[in-house]
């Protein structure tokens, strides 16, 4: 049976987890600091949930994986012996994860980016990328979606988009584990999934980007209010 995670791990935990939880409402350096060690707390939590979902799995399961990059993680759910649909939007990437993945029929890579909508978008590469030996550490961070005032980001094409909550409705049955890790486009998928396809996946395991856009911060810290309540589907916003 499909091990789900209670969303008590996801709130704080002792005197130093809500004190922390307490001084991040703080405006300025100090509530963010705070805010940034509590969530790397709860992180490490995360992880220990999703390895267990992961225990759990096997043929029959679907699961997403999202950004999925030369396929570390891919791999690791593909073990388990369930369908895995792995996207990648960037096209060198691509044929890393595509060639790391040899030997497992039970993957699917798509050469797309996953978000609200059906469109074409700009790949964006870090200009580390053009150096041949920063390029894995690079390739983590090419992004669809413009990070405010951010510097060093080189136009590297454009690459197809699909909603992602098309894609879950078009599944002969929900999925059993989404990982997303798409670098800043996680909150507008985040809407479009809730409103049109809540009921097609049982666990979301999202790493977010609020670290490049502050802005975004009070808007991530009511959805992670929001998750904390929500039993089905489980959301985590703790992921990486």
């Amino acid at each position: 049976m499909l091990f789900t995670p209670s969303t008590k791990s996801l709130r704080p935990e002792g005197i130093v987890e809500n004190g922390l939880h307490a001084v991040s409402h703080l405006p300025g350096w100090l509530g963010w600091v705070a805010y940034r060690k509590l969530k790397r707390r709860i992180g490490i939590r995360t992880m220990n949930d999703f390895n267990k979902v992961v225990e759990t799995l096997g043929p029959g399961d679907i699961c997403c994986d999202l950004g999925a990059n030369i396929g570390d993680i891919t791999r690791i759910l593909a073990a388990t012996g369930a369908t895995v649909h792995a996207f990648e939007p960037d096209p060198e990437t691509f044929a890393k994860l595509q060639k790391n993945l040899e030997g497992f029929a039970n993957v699917h890579c798509h050469n797309q980016a996953v978000g609200h909508e059906n469109s074409t978008v700009t790949l964006l590469r870090t200009a580390s990328y053009s150096d041949e030996t920063l390029r894995a550490s690079a390739s983590k961070a090419t992004a669809v979606v413009p990070r405010k005032n951010a510097q060093g980001f080189v136009e590297s094409g454009t690459v197809e988009m699909i909603d992602f909550s098309e894609f879950l409705r078009g599944l002969d049955k929900p999925a059993a584990l989404v990982k997303v890790d798409i670098e800043g486009a996680e909150w507008t998928l985040l809407e479009k999934v809730l409103t049109a396809a809540s009921d097609r996946f049982k666990a979301m395991f999202v790493e977010t980007h609020e670290r490049f856009d502050l802005s975004i911060l009070p808007y991530a810290k009511s959805k992670q209010a929001q998750f904390r309540t929500m039993d089905a589907p489980y959301i985590n916003l703790y992921w990486g």
